[in-house]
């Protein structure tokens, strides 16, 4: 009885291990992790932490990037919330990168007084540091085992707001040729104008985003709320207003909307997140259209 009981154990195991599914489940119970010097600006050396799942025996992965909130003035790569979500995500499978960019510092910040030239000129450094991230990645694609075709971005807030002006206002610059975003994952995150989106530049992109948010618009608006008569009015469209164009050109999108909430979304439901990687499956994976709008 005893050895039946053993063996029966030994099934249920094998089964369990066997039901995960890589890219949505814990498929891996570790990872480890290595920082790289990505480039130089002047004196700054911008790095990026790349974190690999412990024994996988796939030569190539998707790559997962992870850009860090902040308003450009404060944040960084290995915030302990940022390792803690990379390790998570490594686990499903991927190859994750967590990377720093270009900021103010402490002494300035980006508000309504802040020259909205100023501000574009940030936005613009943020993109080309990630962008140029993103090259060093994909030039050493065998290293790290990196499968290009397949290379999805995430931000929050300030991070948001660069990934999403990443993939839909790519450059036209013969540097970054071989770069291909294929799906999206914005937190709190605006585009200055949805209308550059069209088919042909489109990709998978899930929202999640705060009615109330009173930093980045939901819908149509200038970051912070700012007047067209103060110096820092600078006009945004939200996730309300990307999710639609996408749904108008049917294309796949997931938006989660949170009526009672504003810009800090840490608070963010764990299976929320969770169904990002279900959508990823669906639409990244399998090539499947996926529409998707939830109020909550």
């Amino acid at each position: 009885m005893h050895y039946k009981a053993l063996l029966i154990f030994f099934l249920f195991t094998i089964l369990s291990v066997n039901a995960q599914k890589r890219y949505i489940d814990y498929y891996f119970e570790n990872t480890e992790s290595k920082t790289y010097t990505y480039a130089i600006r002047k004196t700054d050396s911008l790095k990026l932490d790349i974190y690999q799942p412990v024994n996988d025996t796939l030569s190539k992965r998707p790559l997962f990037i992870i850009v860090h909130a902040g308003g450009f003035n404060s944040g960084a790569r290995n915030d302990k919330s940022l390792v803690s979500l990379a390790s998570k995500i490594t686990k499903k499978g991927f190859v994750v990168a967590s990377i720093d960019y270009r900021l103010l510092g402490n002494k300035e910040s980006i508000n309504c007084d802040f020259s909205s030239k100023k501000a574009l000129k940030v936005y613009s450094n943020a993109k080309h540091d990630v962008l140029d991230a993103l090259l060093f990645l994909t030039n050493y694609k065998s290293d790290f085992k990196i499968d290009t075709s397949k290379i999805i971005l995430f931000g929050s807030s300030a991070g948001a707001e660069t990934v999403l002006n990443i993939a839909y206002n790519f450059p036209t610059s013969a540097k970054y040729k071989n770069i291909n975003i294929t799906a999206l994952i914005s937190i709190s995150g605006a585009l200055l104008d949805s209308n550059i989106i069209n088919k042909n530049n489109a990709i998978p992109s899930v929202f999640y985003h705060g009615v109330n948010d009173k930093i980045v618009p939901y819908y149509t608006g200038s970051h912070y709320y700012c007047s067209k008569e103060e110096p820092g009015y600078i006009k945004m469209d939200g996730s309300k207003m990307i999710s639609d164009k996408l749904e108008n050109l049917d294309m796949s999108f997931m938006m989660y909307s949170y009526k009672n909430e504003g810009h800090d979304m840490s608070n963010l439901l764990h299976q929320d997140f969770e169904d990002a990687f279900i959508f990823l499956n669906k639409t990244v994976f399998n090539n499947e259209n996926y529409q998707v709008k939830l109020i909550k």
